[in-house]
């Protein structure tokens, strides 16, 4: 018997009538860019992580880059990352001008393997991307501390991981 790793079909079916919905209602209201649901995702989104701020943008790709643009890294800086990982983290990284250092993952977890960090961290490193893997975080403590270490920047990647501990 085929067991899928992740039954999309069944989680839409679960929850379809909400999604199916709040579809129609985006396309009742023609309100496809910023408008009401896109300021009360981020109301909501921002209240559910305890944060002041959260700017939504149209994908996990675009969020990054943004990101990286806005902290400065660009051409001749390196940021550390992993490999077994959607395209979007690493061409980011290239798209600013800089340059992705893959680091192994852990073979329990599939997040990096904070062991092996530091060893990749040159003075052009800037920044490190952990990705935060099927709903299952890095750890994040320790990279944290070896981020203040190092004065590394820190930037998650959670697409697949939202809310998780």
């Amino acid at each position: 018997m085929k067991i899928p790793f992740v039954d999309l079909k069944a989680q839409y079916q679960s929850i379809k009538s909400g999604i199916d919905l709040a579809i129609q209602n985006v396309i009742n209201d023609t309100a496809f860019i910023k408008g009401k649901y896109v300021q009360k995702f981020e109301e909501e989104y921002a209240d559910a992580y305890g944060v002041k701020h959260c700017i939504s943008c149209a994908n996990g790709t675009d969020a990054i880059y943004i990101t990286l643009k806005a902290l400065g890294i660009g051409l001749g800086d390196e940021v550390i990352t992993v490999a077994n990982t959607w395209i979007s983290t690493s061409e980011t990284i290239t798209q600013t001008g800089a340059k992705p250092v893959f680091v192994d993952i852990h073979p329990d977890y599939y997040t990096i393997d904070v062991e092996q960090i530091e060893e990749k961290i040159t003075e052009k490193t800037k920044a490190i991307i952990p990705v935060h893997l099927f709903g299952q975080p890095a750890e994040m403590d320790q990279i944290i501390d070896i981020c203040k270490r190092h004065n590394l920047l820190l930037i998650e990647d959670c697409a697949q991981a939202h809310f998780a501990e």
